[in-house]
């Protein structure tokens, strides 16, 4: 009776760390619906990019508020079809799957810098501390229906494919994920210095043809509305020259806005109000050089090092983040990767631990601690003003290149 009795408990207990998690991710995304079907910015604004395409329509005529590349517009074009209603719960649906998508690739990433069997309080430490201080901005990117974390995924998948030696699957994914958001262009050259040379070459044929395809589908339909020019010229150039528009949206990319948490943001702010104000341009631009340079000598370090794709990876979507003219607190779901990263390198390398668990520390107080409903609206504009959540990823950018100029990890499983 009793070992009838036991071997009920281990299977229920078995039952439940299998699918608990599960349940619990259900139960918490049907909650938390509501909240996202609240506010349909996100699904207005894409969509009406995609219509737009469709129609062969100027984007910033048709649509505004559409500063994204021409490419993510066409790929939007069937949600133009739907109605509000399936259309938020579709593209809820996307989200939640390119959220657990997001978790799971990262986690082989990690598992791939870090081989070997891993306990299962190892795996647990791993997966929580991730998630808890990625929360808040997985949640973000819900908040605004924004679609950073497909885009993020996508990358993350594009990453897999070289750990796994697909130049096909790698090229084309990290293309796409360029095709429609543009920053994930900083790849190609990775790829080209990874000696990954076929993935290169796919990835430029598919980001050209991508990149070409609304200007493509027009045609055939006799109309030639240049969208990929007009998005080079109206948003592109401006957004690299600081040459001013007169569209709505443009001041939240301009000026010392504290919303934008990219280098070009932090310079603005640094700036604002003093002498250095008549140089900000020449001190971005220096820093950009300066940045880039220090990221291209990192992966040449790490360039025959094909266990080190985490690492490289999360040096690059930083990159993504810091180089980018406007970046934005939801933007941030990229961290997910260097997050996992550091936090598995503080439970599978002892010689790293004590330093890791200070930068991922050090890196919450920064990005999560001091900008949230708790601290208050007075704390997080203060922070925000005071470029801390472009710190908060800089301090895991050194902790990242000192591991790479170590050359190595090294474990000390508990399992």
């Amino acid at each position: 009776m009793w070992g009838d009795a036991l071997e009920g408990w281990l299977a229920r207990d078995t039952a439940l760390r299998r699918y608990g998690p599960w349940i619990g991710l259900a139960v918490a995304a049907a909650a938390y619906y509501r909240r996202f079907a609240k506010d349909t910015v996100g699904m207005e604004v894409y969509p009406q990019g995609g219509e737009c395409v469709l129609h062969g329509e100027p984007l910033r005529v048709c649509a505004e508020l559409f500063s994204y590349p021409p490419a993510f517009a066409f790929l939007m074009a069937p949600f133009s079809w739907l109605p509000m209603g399936p259309r938020i719960a579709v593209w809820y649906l996307i989200s939640l799957a390119a959220t657990v998508g997001c978790f799971w690739v990262c986690e082989q990433l990690v598992l791939r810098l870090l081989p070997g069997r891993w306990s299962q309080i190892e795996l647990a430490w791993l997966r929580i501390v991730t998630v808890i201080v990625s929360l808040k901005f997985v949640l973000a990117v819900f908040e605004y229906q924004a679609y950073d974390t497909l885009a993020a995924f996508i990358v993350f998948l594009g990453l897999w494919g070289i750990v796994r030696n697909r130049s096909l699957v790698s090229g084309a994914l990290l293309a796409l994920a360029a095709a429609i958001k543009a920053t994930p262009l900083v790849f190609l050259p990775y790829l080209v210095v990874k000696r990954r040379y076929v993935a290169a070459a796919i990835f430029t044929v598919v980001f050209v043809a991508l990149w070409l395809s609304p200007d493509a589908y027009n045609a055939l339909n006799g109309l030639h509305p240049h969208y990929l020019e007009n998005w080079i010229r109206q948003i592109v150039t401006p957004a690299l020259t600081h040459e001013q528009t007169g569209a709505s949206f443009w001041q939240t990319w301009m000026g010392a806005n504290i919303l934008n948490h990219s280098f070009r943001g932090t310079v603005a702010r640094m700036v604002a109000g003093t002498s250095a104000a008549a140089h900000g341009e020449a001190m971005l631009y220096t820093l950009c050089a300066v940045y880039v340079a220090i990221v291209g000598l990192l992966m040449l370090r790490s360039a025959r090092r094909a266990d080190f794709v985490a690492v490289d990876g999360s040096i690059l979507v930083i990159s993504m983040l810091m180089l980018s003219p406007m970046t934005s607190r939801y933007h941030y779901i990229l961290l997910v990767l260097p997050y996992m990263t550091v936090i598995g390198l503080a439970v599978r390398d002892r010689s790293l631990r004590m330093p890791a668990i200070v930068t991922m520390g050090l890196s919450f107080i920064l990005g999560t601690a001091t900008s949230n409903d708790i601290a208050g609206h007075f704390m997080t504009e203060w922070s925000y003003q005071h470029n801390f959540l472009v710190l908060s990823a800089l301090v895991l950018l050194v902790f990242l290149a000192f591991v790479i100029l170590r050359g190595d990890v090294r474990q000390t499983s508990t399992a």
